[in-house]
């Protein structure tokens, strides 16, 4: 990743010169300052959603809270030009070149967490659906994401007549990703893992219609990653929401 935040020479001058003001919230804090503990994602009010924001020194006047967080991912997530291009170029070689839907599978330790999707059925019906509602009925390329590459075979039993493509086709991790398991990996399987994560982030945040689940992490950080123009109606989780009143 590229640096974040200031460059080390304006970092050093402000602490030189001691104009320089630090605040450490803690999470309660920040949940609090964040509409009294719900989050502007996950509200289900657009006064909340979309609230208007002011950050001054930074050059944002009257930005919307979901907008605010977009752009500030953007200062923070900042790939290296060499990892950024190889991971589009993987992206690329799925031809990807017209408007296609995502689908994220999240399997392997998630298990040990919370209650997962273990068929593919539910992503069918909500792809159905996406086809119809945002393709004029005209079926699109499906890019699966996911940490199981068992599901590529499901996928396509499910619906053979589909064009499903995956970094799963050049990869594996069939067993699904558990956290524990990476104290064990070597440098190649690590960076294996990574830039088959990296192209999917970066396809998923690209496809013009999102269908995952709310139990992981990912699905969120995807959210914040997608353009600013994105609406809430090409973005769907196939679990049950958390909060009632979703949007999606």
């Amino acid at each position: 990743f590229e640096q974040m935040g200031l460059e080390k020479g304006q970092f050093e001058e402000i602490m030189a010169s001691g104009r320089h003001h630090f605040i450490t919230p803690k999470p309660k804090e920040i949940s609090r300052a964040d509409h009294e503990g719900r989050s502007s994602l996950t509200s289900g009010n657009p006064k909340e959603r979309f609230q208007l924001m002011s950050l001054p020194h930074l050059g944002y006047t009257d930005v919307d809270r979901i907008s605010l967080k977009k752009h500030f991912l953007r200062r923070m997530f900042r790939l290296k030009p060499h990892v950024r291009d190889a991971a589009c170029n993987r992206v690329a070689s799925h031809g990807l070149e017209n408007d296609y839907i995502a689908l994220s599978v999240r399997r392997g330790d998630k298990e040990t967490e919370t209650s997962i999707l273990h068929t593919v059925r539910p992503y069918i019906k909500a792809a159905e659906h996406a086809v119809k509602s945002h393709f004029g009925g005209v079926r699109p390329a499906f890019f699966v994401a996911t940490d199981d590459c068992a599901v590529m075979a499901e996928f396509r039993k499910s619906r053979p007549k589909w064009n499903f493509v995956s970094e799963c086709d050049n990869a594996s991790e069939e067993n699904g990703f558990v956290f524990k398991e990476m104290k064990f990996w070597n440098d190649e399987q690590t960076d294996a893992h990574f830039g088959k994560f990296i192209a999917e982030m970066i396809a998923m945040a690209t496809a013009k219609y999102w269908i995952g689940v709310a139990s992981t992490n990912v699905s969120y950080w995807i959210y914040f990653m997608r353009s600013l123009d994105a609406e809430d109606d090409t973005f769907f989780w196939v679990d049950p929401p958390r909060i009632p009143g979703l949007p999606w």
